[in-house]
């Protein structure tokens, strides 16, 4: 079994600018981090990491490496199986514009009809949409709320669940959509592991 370790330090070292402060030839499996794998899924192998704070480090296709955020390595799972069925439905998000393409709605009748989704999710509270697309392929919204009053944040459009609450409040809106779609898409019985 190939140790990716090597692969990720140097990629690190690069990522947080180690190499304006040190020798590159001192990289190795166990520096400038000391990786511990937490686990593998489909093509992906976790390592968790710490600096500032706790990483996860990605090896795979690409390499990649975000904050923990509270989430665990059956979290990571979920969101990549999240990220993986959003990403192959078109997302449009409301900074996109498409003009001409009569598939998506304008960017205001976009953001209309999140906000109109948003008040029917968390009525009487001010609602924030964190996170908000339309996914072309399905003609059909997905969102990440946050009410005035709400501890946590919402998903909606999600087709097997109405709606799901999300914690994660460190993690970046993107991913805390992406577990609430891949936690569904697990509950549901669909297939959330490969893509």
């Amino acid at each position: 079994m190939e140790d990716h370790r090597r692969g990720v330090n140097e990629y690190l070292f690069h990522e947080f600018a180690l190499d304006l402060e040190a020798d590159e030839s001192r990289v190795s499996e166990t520096w400038p981090f000391e990786l511990r794998e937490v686990g593998r899924a489909a093509n992906l192998i976790v390592f968790e990491f710490e600096d500032d704070q706790p990483y996860f480090a990605l090896a795979g296709p690409s390499l990649n490496y975000l904050p923990k955020a509270g989430m665990t390595f059956d979290d990571l799972v979920l969101q990549d199986a999240g990220s993986r069925w959003i990403r192959a439905r078109d997302p449009i998000d409301l900074s996109m514009s498409k003009p001409g393409d009569d598939a998506v709605p304008s960017g205001l009748e976009r953001r209309r009809a999140l906000e109109e989704l948003g008040a029917r999710t968390l009525p009487g509270q001010q609602v924030e949409i964190l996170e908000g697309l339309f996914l072309r392929t399905d003609h059909r919204y997905l969102a990440l709320f946050k009410g005035s009053g709400a501890a946590e944040a919402m998903v909606v459009g999600i087709p097997s669940s109405p709606s799901v609450a999300v914690g994660f409040p460190d993690a970046s809106a993107w991913r805390r959509l992406a577990w609430a779609v891949g936690r569904s898409l697990r509950g549901s019985g669909a297939t959330v592991g490969t893509g």
